[in-house]
């Protein structure tokens, strides 16, 4: 709770970001349930996704240079706002006598597309609210939160659906993201790092800036901008490992897709029990989140990483195999436990390794892979289940995720050697690529 003692907007921050995960949460269960009482298909399902993470993954983009350029506060109510006009067009679309499924399929592009810039700008923002100490401690509050907004979302989401309808469901969540519209006006500005443009003029050809560039100069700037982007991730081998590892992961176990078949077929329930299958992970990831003092004192961050991947793995595979409903959400629960412990322990590398004047744009890279890669999981696990049924493609995508990660620590094998500080200590001089031999051979 450090962080929130040092006083500043860190809590008005978070407390907004309860309030919006929860209608997130609400609206992510109604259109998986929707989609999937329309077409009957799982892989429906993963393409709605995929369709929101195609969003996402511009949003990011285009997120990643604007948070380094623009005030970061104006970003994010953008996002908020958009926010709600999508789940009221959601809500109204439900209501009607006929809901149009590509009506999701577009609100679920635009709503991606605004949501990944602010959440690119959200994530940016985040290292300058708190003293550099109190870094790891910050990764641990903002899992915390995003965990209790997360939990409620999906269970009252369940209930909502099986009593008032989906019409009622994505109205909620629009007026609930009306409020934290509202709370977070009361922001004072937020812009970017001071360092921002002296990196996108050393990006920039020839010298030269964003500024003294006519014609297609702007457009020239911000992808010379994206690409210093990309160069620091490649040539950093902390950042650059923490997203690959990440990458396994998101691809190779992502049972969210198959839940609605996996109650139905072999749960025998319905849209309730999506409800509790998506909130088992979160009670886990509570847990975890509200014991996780020690995440801050440990100087292992990527041993932690790595165990806390094989964990989730060895759930997926326990879920999948489980006959009952009850021994599943225990896997289940586990998971979410070895998924919050990943996400701080990515967190903290992420903000510890990256200078503030490429915040945005690390924080896009990883944002869009970390929201668009389990929409193409999703899609594999619903195209895995059509062949050997939900259950064994929920176990077997475990497996993988265990076998890719054993990959990858061998890739990175010097990693385990050292501990998170002394890393640190060679980071300085890759901030903006002036990266030593033994980063610039790192794999990408």
């Amino acid at each position: 709770m450090s962080p929130l003692r040092a006083g500043g907007p860190l809590g008005l921050v978070l407390a907004a970001r309860v309030l919006a995960l929860l209608c997130i949460g609400l609206t992510s269960v109604a259109v998986v349930v929707q989609v999937y009482e329309r077409t009957r298909s799982s892989t429906q399902v993963g393409m709605v996704s995929l369709v929101l993470a195609a969003g996402l993954l511009l949003g990011f983009m285009a997120g990643g240079v604007l948070a380094d350029r623009r005030d970061r506060k104006g970003l994010i109510l953008i996002g908020s706002a958009w926010a709600v006009i999508t789940f009221a067009v959601l809500a109204a679309n439900a209501a009607a006598d006929r809901p149009a499924l590509w009506v999701v399929y577009l609100a679920g592009a635009l709503f991606g597309f605004t949501e990944g810039v602010a959440e690119t700008a959200m994530t940016a923002v985040l290292p300058s609210l708190v003293a550099e100490e109190h870094i790891p401690a910050t990764g641990a509050l903002v899992t915390v939160t995003t965990t209790l907004g997360a939990i409620a979302g999906p269970m009252l989401g369940g209930l909502l659906i099986a009593g008032p309808g989906l019409a009622v469901t994505f109205g909620v969540a629009a007026a609930g993201t009306a409020v934290t519209t509202l709370l977070l006006t009361r922001l004072g500005p937020m812009p970017p790092g001071g360092d921002e443009s002296d990196a996108l003029e050393s990006a920039s050809p020839d010298g030269a800036s964003a500024e003294e560039a006519d014609g297609g100069g702007a457009r020239v700037g911000a992808l010379a901008s994206l690409r210093e982007g990309f160069r620091f991730v490649g040539g950093n081998r902390v950042v650059s490992a923490v997203l690959v590892v990440d990458l396994c992961v998101a691809v190779l176990a992502t049972p969210n897709a198959l839940f609605p078949e996996m109650a139905e077929k072999r749960l025998s329930g319905g849209p309730e029990l999506v409800g509790l299958l998506t909130t088992a992970p979160m009670i886990g990831a509570a847990l975890a989140s509200l014991t996780s003092g020690w995440t801050g004192r440990t100087r292992y961050h990527w041993r932690v990483l790595c165990a806390a991947i094989a964990t989730w793995g060895v759930a997926c595979l326990g879920f999948g195999l489980s006959p009952y409903l009850g021994l599943g959400l225990v896997f289940l629960a586990i998971g979410g436990v070895a998924d919050t412990i990943s996400e701080i322990m990515r967190r903290t590398l992420l903000m510890t390794h990256t200078p503030d004047a490429l915040q945005g744009r690390v924080s896009s890279l990883w944002l869009a892979q970390a929201m668009t890669a389990p929409a193409l999981g999703g899609v594999l696990a619903g195209l895995a289940s059509s062949a050997v049924g939900p259950a064994a493609a929920v176990a077997g995508g475990g497996v993988a995720c265990v076998l890719a990660l054993a990959v990858v620590a061998v890739v990175y094998r010097q990693l385990w050697l050292e501990t998170d500080q002394s890393e640190k200590g060679g980071n300085e001089n890759d901030e903006l690529g002036g990266r030593d031999n033994r980063d610039a051979t790192a794999p990408a």
